[in-house]
């Protein structure tokens, strides 16, 4: 345990809602060179607690400390002159604006004379990238970079411009890939080495093992344990954020395979998808895994007809379709919950209502053609219902909801179109462990009523818990296949890489 005083200390904080107290007596301290990471489901404080941290939000009790001394963080700005800055998961850049602009916003240099120092902010910005070994002309366009590059842009303004002393990333890898995970994880390393405090935020409890030094656990708004990183395990982790085994969260196989559903042969698109085969039955769960690139989501999309230039054959319940648009598969009964929920599963600004509906429109009209308001609501309000979606009410806009409740929608919305085909990809992607337990749990009952489930993840333990069967993909094509008692991910892995294991 570092014996050095703490650079940052949360004592007793309390904040209430209209009718949720979101934080009681949450307590939390960091040093200098330390990375903690901080845990819990949707919903147990942890976004509340950094608000009240770097002043978005305003305590309604408590202390927070920083080097010692005891400050009121009154706003934003407040927070970021103390040395506290945030990096959201969603970007907060100007992606109009260049680099240099970007690093200086609301804090422009000035010359003696009053005007916008920019010779000397591009000296500095250029010197502050380099600093952190990014290789980005300061004059670059943001909206040339790619998520990763915006996400170091962000951390360099946090870091090395205003200097923060502590650091909060809030699911900073959600939109990266592999590659890119590890760069950040890198940077993190290097920002612990200059001696700025780090509290990481993040679902993927396997990155925790990576870059933390310590755990702090919330549930339900307030504290539930703390854990030595090298000392603890994920079920401990987990235990502590929702008081259940690992084990309790993947649903048991029935082994119970029915008839085939849906038949895929010879599917290629393009040099993403080429000549693939399989067949997915009702009653089992059929999980596809594969490196980022493998060519899993252009299948499911070519499948769905999301994707040009498709050749091959779908065969659905012994019958051949033709689908050359996804409305086509809706309407033979194949349905996707794509990786990106909010940008292509939902309209966010709709209501939960409204999104339940979206799918098939024809099944809430009246007799007179025109939308049955009364029917719809009925209908969503069963499915919020039957599939426990937490909402104080169906008019809720689905932004507002938490990632696994969306997903649920999503399903909602797909249920009501009768789909006999259910495609889910990185369905649990940003998602907290219980409500990922409660997604397995669905997509398990949706086998059992007879829906072929096909899951799409790069999660292995979540493949292997989850799938009774798992096709692997690399480069295109199909390179492996495994029965769920047979599966490890030692040999998905060897698949993965090109090495055809069956």
């Amino acid at each position: 345990m570092d014996q050095r005083p703490p650079v940052l200390q949360l004592i007793n904080i309390c904040k209430s809602f209209p009718g949720v107290k979101a934080l009681d007596n949450v307590s939390l301290e960091i040093h200098k060179g330390e990375i903690l990471g901080l845990v819990g489901e949707n919903g147990a404080g942890k976004s509340t607690l950094m608000k009240v941290l770097t002043g978005a939000y305003q305590k309604d009790s408590g202390e927070i400390r920083i080097e010692g001394e005891t400050v009121e963080i009154r706003s934003t700005g407040k927070g970021r002159d103390l040395g506290i800055s945030i990096i959201y998961q969603e970007l907060s850049v100007m992606r109009q604006l260049s680099v240099v602009e970007n690093l200086f916003l609301g804090n422009l240099r000035r010359t003696k004379g009053g005007l916008v120092d920019w010779r000397g902010m591009r000296t500095e910005a250029a010197d502050a990238l380099a600093k952190m070994n990014i290789d980005i002309p300061v004059d670059t366009l943001m909206r040339d970079l790619n998520i990763a590059q915006c996400q170091m842009v962000e951390i360099c303004r946090a870091t090395v411009i205003n200097q923060a002393k502590v650091l909060v990333m809030d699911e900073p890898t959600s939109s990266l890939v592999d590659k890119e995970v590890e760069q950040m994880f890198k940077i993190m390393k290097q920002l612990k080495a200059q001696d700025i405090a780090i509290i990481y935020i993040t679902h993927r409890l396997e990155e925790l093992f990576k870059v933390t030094d310590r755990l702090m656990v919330l549930k339900d708004g307030a504290n539930s344990g703390e854990l030595v990183t090298a000392q603890c395990t994920k079920n401990d982790i987990v235990h502590a954020m929702v008081g259940r085994e690992l084990g309790d969260f993947y649903p048991p196989h029935d082994g119970k395979r029915g008839k085939p559903v849906l038949e895929v042969k010879n599917l290629s698109q393009g040099n993403a998808v080429k000549d693939i085969s399989f067949t997915a039955y009702s009653g089992e769960i059929l999980g596809f895994a594969g490196l980022i690139g493998a060519g899993r989501t252009e299948t499911m999309m070519s499948i769905f007809g999301a994707m040009p230039d498709v050749t091959g054959e779908i065969i659905l319940e012994g019958n051949p379709v033709k689908i050359k648009h996804p409305t086509e598969a809706i309407a033979a009964g194949i349905a996707l919950a794509p990786e990106d929920r909010k940008g292509q599963g939902l309209v966010q600004i709709f209501s939960v209502i409204a999104n339940t509906s979206l799918a098939n429109l024809k099944g809430i009209h009246s007799k007179l053609k025109l939308l049955n308001l009364k029917k719809e609501a009925e209908i969503a309000n069963g499915y919020i219902d039957a599939l426990n979606i937490r909402t104080p009410s169906g008019h809720k806009r689905v932004v507002e909801l938490s990632g696994g409740n969306q997903q649920k929608v999503i399903v909602g919305k797909w249920m009501f179109t009768g789909a006999k085909v259910m495609i889910f990809d990185e369905p649990t992607k940003g998602i907290d462990v219980g409500a990922k337990a409660e997604i397995y749990r669905l997509m398990r009952a949706l086998a059992a009523e007879g829906t072929a489930v096909i899951m799409v993840s790069s999660e292995l333990p979540e493949i292997i818990g989850v799938s009774d069967r798992v096709i692997v993909m690399h480069e295109g094509e199909i390179k492996g296949e495994f029965d769920y008692q047979d599966v490890s991910e030692s040999k998905i892995m060897q698949a993965a890489i090109g090495g055809g294991v069956h």
